[in-house]
């Protein structure tokens, strides 16, 4: 696997240039913070975390991480337990900024982005 180094020059240069969401790297203002889930036993410290807007941020951040041989781990709420959502040295596809939520209380359906965690999921829904 690569690491931090692996994340330097043109290709970070390109991801950022096209980048909506948040780029974090380790000395980043906000990195330890977005590096933190629920488990508080879990302390992996990802190469670059991509804090995503879109689905146009996750295609970018998957094909920077396939393209410099990094791990990938995906954020949602940061309520994994066993920690699988941090990766040590890789990137993180953090989606936790994505809060987007359609409720069709019709057909008892719910359309969430992967930012959504539980409690808004009910209290949108109130069924």
């Amino acid at each position: 696997m690569g690491g931090v180094d692996s994340i330097k020059g043109d290709r970070m240069e390109a991801l950022a240039a096209t980048f909506s969401g948040v780029l974090l790297q380790p000395r980043s203002d906000g990195y330890e913070e977005a590096r933190r889930i629920h488990n508080g036993l879990i302390d992996k410290r990802p190469a670059l975390i991509a804090r995503c807007r879109g689905t146009a941020d996750i295609v970018d951040a998957l094909g920077f991480a396939r393209e410099s041989g990094l791990e990938i781990s995906v954020r949602g709420g940061g309520h994994n337990v066993a920690g699988r959502a941090v990766t040590d040295g890789g990137v993180m596809i953090d989606l936790s900024l994505m809060k987007g939520i359609h409720v069709n209380p019709n057909a008892r359906t719910v359309r969430a982005q992967g930012g959504v965690t539980w409690p808004t999921i009910c209290c949108r829904s109130n069924w």
